[in-house]
């Protein structure tokens, strides 16, 4: 029996099922459009606004990581759903918390966007 998992071509399988992965996310989950919002507007606010190359390291990294926390949420609600479609206590539960920590990191990244862009608006309207 042949291991692929470690050669060019397991590689690129995987490769290729992430990207079947953000396929289903984007067309799986309408949610994501907001996400995919808030992304380009935040890429040119910063371009915009000439943010600094840590600025702009900070908005990349809450940008993917509300991304991944989408991702998470979404794949554990497929395993739940594969266990069962009846409505179950702690299914729901865990559901719940998944959906919280989208929630969690989008308003993370929301702190963040005022903490990077707030001063660069208020220098730009002379506040």
């Amino acid at each position: 029996m042949s291991d692929d998992r470690f050669t060019l071509k397991g590689r690129l399988t995987a490769f290729g099922f992430a990207l079947k992965g953000l396929q289903f996310l984007w067309a799986g989950e309408p949610t994501t459009r907001f996400h995919a919002a808030g992304s380009v507007l935040a890429i040119v606010a910063a371009w915009a606004l000439g943010l600094a190359s840590w600025e702009w390291a900070l908005v990349i990294l809450m940008i993917g990581l509300v991304w991944f926390a989408e991702a998470v949420n979404s794949a554990l609600e497929r395993a739940c759903d594969a266990i069962t479609l009846d409505r179950h206590p702690m299914i729901g539960k865990a559901k719940d918390l998944a959906a919280a920590s989208v929630l969690i990191m989008a308003l993370t990244a929301l702190g963040v966007a005022v903490v990077i862009f707030g001063p660069h608006v208020l220098a730009l309207v002379g506040a």
